[in-house]
């Protein structure tokens, strides 16, 4: 198609009457063409009907046939066209062909010598090549943006795992100790009811079966589950070292805070166990006190 267009002349593309390119181009029996509004708006107000250019009479009003392959090349050359005028400097009339640095904006050889005399000016493809040079170092830093970024996602990931795998072991150790407090309190209240006993008999029997579980046990294994929550809670501060990732000189990525919402909620809930644990042991301590000094009254 381009190279058929090559072939054709300026004149050939444009309608007669109009005088400027076709636009919708159509043909009469003759073969000439012109635009449809053209030729319509012609025959509307000329009779009898004839060719504008060859003169030709038509009896009755041609049937007008749309002409797809000027259409196409009369697009082509309405572009082209275009495309040659955003080139040329409407001023002069002359191909821009030089870059203003100090204005930035492209001139002519005249512009060059009247306008731009003391500016900086440089040929415009000298100009190009330099534009071109930035794009590159631009698409550099993109690439780069965006591996800082999958890393940064990387390491969020990370520090989420490991914050649901220490919620979960944390979670884990509380309810035991939450089961160690449910068992003082059942204790607790059989031990109270025991004291206020005024059945001899039934509390000296019912006393060696809630002796079984002694207050010393409850201490050694209470500490066990403070001590594994304790190394629980120094497994945090590893959240601050990222995971292996490239290294990018002069980047940094600010490091979440999982860490520290994680380690309160942990340590409140500790510090409500360890509470409760030590209230239900004081209060065990003290009925199997009372218990005793019964026992030793009933034994005299």
């Amino acid at each position: 198609m381009s190279a058929a267009s090559c072939l054709l002349t300026e004149d050939q593309f444009l309608c007669s009457i109009c005088l400027d390119v076709f636009t919708d181009p159509v043909a009469i029996p003759c073969g000439h063409n012109f635009c449809k509004t053209c030729i319509t708006q012609h025959w509307d107000i000329n009779v009898p009907y004839k060719c504008p250019n060859c003169k030709e009479v038509f009896n009755m009003r041609p049937k007008l046939q749309v002409n797809n392959l000027i259409s196409e090349m009369a697009a082509q050359f309405r572009q082209s066209a275009q495309q040659k005028a955003s080139r040329m400097c409407t001023k002069h009339d002359k191909l821009l062909e030089l870059f203003c640095k100090t204005d930035q904006m492209c001139v002519c050889m005249l512009c060059s010598i009247s306008d731009h005399q003391r500016h900086s000016v440089v040929p415009l493809k000298e100009e190009y090549e330099g534009k071109k040079a930035e794009l590159g170092k631009t698409d550099i830093f993109s690439a780069l943006k965006k591996s800082i970024e999958r890393s940064q996602a990387e390491l969020i990931d990370t520090i989420k795992e490991k914050q649901r795998e220490t919620e979960k072991q944390a979670e884990g150790f509380i309810k035991e100790l939450e089961q160690e407090i449910s068992e003082l309190e059942k204790r607790s209240s059989e031990v109270e009811q025991l004291s206020q006993s005024e059945d001899h008999l039934h509390l000296v029997q019912s006393f060696p079966s809630l002796n079984m579980i002694k207050i010393s046990e409850v201490k050694k294994r209470s500490p066990l589950q403070f001590w594994k929550l304790s190394n629980l809670l120094q497994s945090f501060p590893s959240l601050n070292t990222a995971p292996p990732t490239k290294d990018w000189t002069g980047v940094s990525i600010p490091p979440p805070v999982y860490e520290e919402t994680m380690f309160t909620h942990v340590y409140r809930l500790i510090q409500g166990c360890t509470g409760k644990i030590r209230a239900k042991i004081l209060l065990c301590e003290h009925s199997i006190e009372r218990l005793d000094l019964c026992c030793c009254l009933i034994t005299v």
